[in-house]
């Protein structure tokens, strides 16, 4: 539990839109004041879509500094 706080947590869809480097999303995620949130499965779903190791690599390090909840 946070007290006074909140919690941001992502989506699938943001995390693809940032992956293929969509300037939109890369600018919004870049103006975040705080490091959100992401969900355990959204962090599954990226790995499932990887079509090798080296996406699955990079879909890791996409999501190594956020806290999975």
């Amino acid at each position: 539990m946070i007290l006074g706080g909140s919690i941001y947590l992502l989506d699938t869809d943001i995390f693809i839109d940032l992956q293929r480097g969509f300037t939109p999303a890369l600018s919004w995620f870049a103006s975040l004041q705080e490091l959100p949130n992401i969900p355990g499965f959204v962090v599954m779903e990226l790995i499932q879509d990887a079509q090798n190791k080296q996406q699955v690599r990079k879909a890791l390090q996409l999501v190594a500094p956020l806290p999975v909840v």
